[in-house]
C-alpha cells in the first residue's frame, strides 16, 4: 500500500477552437468536446504542487484573480502537508511522535480523520502512517532502492492507525519513530477545495488535474457530456485504454506504473502491502475510482487497487454514487455494473471488457 499518488491524466478539449492541455506523469486521458466555445480571456495555468504538476482550465470564466485565488488555496494546502518541509503541520506531527501531542488546523484535522476512516474501514489496508515504511523505499526519487530485510522489519510494526489520536484541534502519534504520509488522499482534498471555490464565484465549467486527480466541473454547451479516457498502462503515451462519457465528477486512478523502479530486473511499484512492507503483489496494471467526491476517489482508488476486483467492486457497490473500472496484466477491463454500456476501448489490446 502506498501515500504517495496520483495517476497520470491529459485533458483535451475539442472544439471550433482546439485547447490542449498535455500533463506529464498522468494516468487518465480527460477528452473534452464544446461548441462554439468563447475565447478564454486567459489561458489555463500550470504550478507544481504536491510533487505534482498541477493545471487548471477555467475556460471563458477564467481570471488572473480567480487562478490567482486558487493556485493560493492549493499552495496553503501544500504548506501544510508537505513531508519534506520542516515547518509543515505533518512534520510538527511526526517530530512530536511518541512525546507530545501537536495543535494543527481544521484542513489537517479533516483530512486524517478521512483517511482514519478509510483506515478502519479497509482493517489497514489502508493506513496513513505508513511513512516509516515508503521512507525507506523512496520510490518515486533518485534514491529509491530495495532496503535490507531488517529494517523493513523493524518499521513495520510502526505502521498503525489505531495509534493515532485526534483530540479537538490536537494530533499524537503514541510511538516514537510513527510518522504521517497524507499524500494518498491530500490532493484529493485540495481537489474538492478547489470545488467550492469555483462554485462561490460561480464558474460554468472548468477542469482540474493536480497531477492524477481529474475534476470535470460543470456543464458544456447543450449539456453534452465529459468524456474521460483511461490511460493504456503499457503505453501511456497511446491511445487510452478505455473511454467512456461523465457528468461532473471526480475521477482518480491509481497503478503499478506510475512510480516504481527495476532491481534485478525486478520491478517495484509505489503501492505498499501493510502487511509485508513491501510493494502489493498483483496482477491489476490500474484501479480508477469515478465519483463526486474527490477526497473518497482519492483514497477508495488506492483501496479498490490494493483489495483486488472481486472484493474492490464488493466495497464499490456498497457505496452511493460510486463507480470504478479495474484494467489487468492480461488486457481484460472489469467495471461495475453502473458503467454498463458506457465503455468503449479505441485499443485492440483493451477489447474484453467484463461487468460485475
Amino acid at each position: 500500500m502506498v501515500h504517495r499518488k496520483k495517476t497520470p491524466l491529459y485533458v483535451y478539449a475539442i472544439s471550433l477552437i482546439s485547447i490542449v492541455v498535455f500533463v506529464t506523469c498522468v494516468a487518465i486521458v480527460l477528452i473534452t468536446v464544446a461548441r462554439k466555445p468563447k475565447e478564454p480571456s486567459v489561458q489555463p495555468r500550470s504550478m507544481t504542487y504536491f510533487g505534482s504538476m498541477c493545471s487548471l482550465n477555467l475556460f471563458e470564466d477564467g481570471t488572473q484573480e480567480l487562478y490567482n485565488a486558487l493556485f493560493y488555496r492549493l499552495e496553503q494546502i501544500d504548506a501544510e502537508f508537505d513531508t519534506k518541509k520542516v515547518s509543515s503541520d505533518i512534520s510538527q506531527i511526526n517530530e512530536a511522535a511518541g512525546n507530545h501531542a501537536v495543535e494543527v488546523n481544521d484542513d489537517i484535522i479533516y483530512v486524517l480523520s478521512r483517511a482514519l476512516s478509510y483506515a478502519e474501514l479497509s482493517n489497514g489496508l489502508f493506513d496513513p502512517t505508513i511513512a516509516p515504511i515508503t521512507n525507506l523505499w523512496n520510490i518515486g526519487t533518485d534514491e529509491a532502492h530495495l532496503p535490507n530485510q531488517r529494517y523493513i522489519t523493524a518499521n513495520l510494526p510502526l505502521v498503525d492507525y489505531r495509534d493515532v489520536v485526534i483530540d479537538g484541534k490536537t494530533v499524537f502519534l503514541k510511538r516514537e519513530g510513527m510518522a504521517l504520509d497524507l499524500g494518498a488522499i491530500v490532493k484529493g482534498f485540495a481537489t474538492d477545495e478547489l470545488c467550492k471555490i469555483l462554485k462561490e464565484r460561480g464558474v460554468k465549467k472548468a477542469i482540474i488535474d493536480l497531477g492524477g486527480n481529474i475534476y470535470v466541473y460543470g456543464k458544456k454547451l447543450d449539456d453534452e457530456p465529459w468524456y474521460v479516457g483511461i490511460k493504456n498502462p503499457e503505453d501511456t503515451g497511446g491511445d487510452p485504454a478505455v473511454v467512456l462519457p461523465l457528468k461532473e465528477c471526480s475521477i482518480v486512478t491509481s497503478g503499478v506504473y506510475e512510480r516504481f523502479f527495476y532491481q534485478s530486473g525486478k520491478r517495484y511499484h509505489h503501492i505498499f502491502d501493510t502487511k509485508t512492507g513491501y510493494p502489493l503483489e498483483t496482477n491489476l496494471l490500474s484501479a480508477t475510482v469515478i465519483c463526486s467526491s474527490s477526497i473518497d476517489a482519492d483514497a477508495l482508488s488506492t483501496l479498490v487497487f490494493i483489495l483486488g476486483i472481486d472484493a474492490g467492486i464488493d466495497l464499490l457497490d456498497r457505496m452511493d454514487g460510486v463507480s470504478g473500472i479495474f484494467i489487468e496484466d492480461n488486457h481484460e477491463i472489469t467495471a461495475t455494473e453502473s458503467l454498463k454500456g458506457l465503455l468503449e476501448s479505441p485499443t485492440y489490446k483493451y477489447k474484453t471488457i467484463r461487468y460485475k
